[in-house]
């Protein structure tokens, strides 16, 4: 079997006792077979975010944006910002910094709002008037990302405007 650098491109993979025999036995295998060995190709970092604009009905948001709890003004303040900024995907901890709330009260906001929602018969089938990226291993950076796209970021804004168009 061929030995690596320290440093060098390896993963760790959690692998069943009983199958670490027939691991070893195909790494020795294709360290045999020699030749050009080439990892596939690694999915983008971030994929095009989905379009869930027009879920949400503008009628739909402003009654949504009438909520007073505590989770829920957390929760406008960050459909806020990211309304500001359509299509840029900000960070858990960029959005935490910007609208002053500690990571756990807002993840606890975002989890609140959930539950309401999913209780909610209107909104049960709606989530979160936001769209979220949980980075996997193979992305560039790790972390969860919070966007609006631009047609998501016009419906919220008419919203809280009071206004349909």
């Amino acid at each position: 079997m061929v030995t690596h650098d320290v440093g060098a491109d390896l993963v760790h993979i959690a692998v069943p006792v009983a199958y670490v025999r027939h691991v070893a036995a195909l790494l020795a295998e294709l360290d045999r077979q020699g030749g050009d060995v080439r990892p596939p190709a690694r999915p983008p970092a971030r994929p095009a975010p989905p379009d869930l604009a027009g879920r949400w009905s503008v009628a739909e948001l402003r009654r949504f944006a009438t909520g007073r709890s505590k989770s829920h003004d957390t929760v406008l303040k960050v459909l806020d910002l990211l309304a500001a900024r359509p299509d840029e995907w900000l960070s858990a901890e960029t959005i935490c910094a910007e609208v002053d709330v500690s990571r756990h009260r807002f993840g606890g906001a975002l989890a609140g709002m959930t539950r309401m929602l999913r209780a909610h018969p209107t909104f049960r089938e709606l989530g979160l008037p936001l769209n979220r990226y949980v980075t996997g291993s193979l992305d560039d950076r790790a972390g969860t990302f919070y966007w609006m796209t631009a047609e998501q970021a016009r419906q919220w804004q008419q919203a809280r405007a009071g206004t349909t168009d």
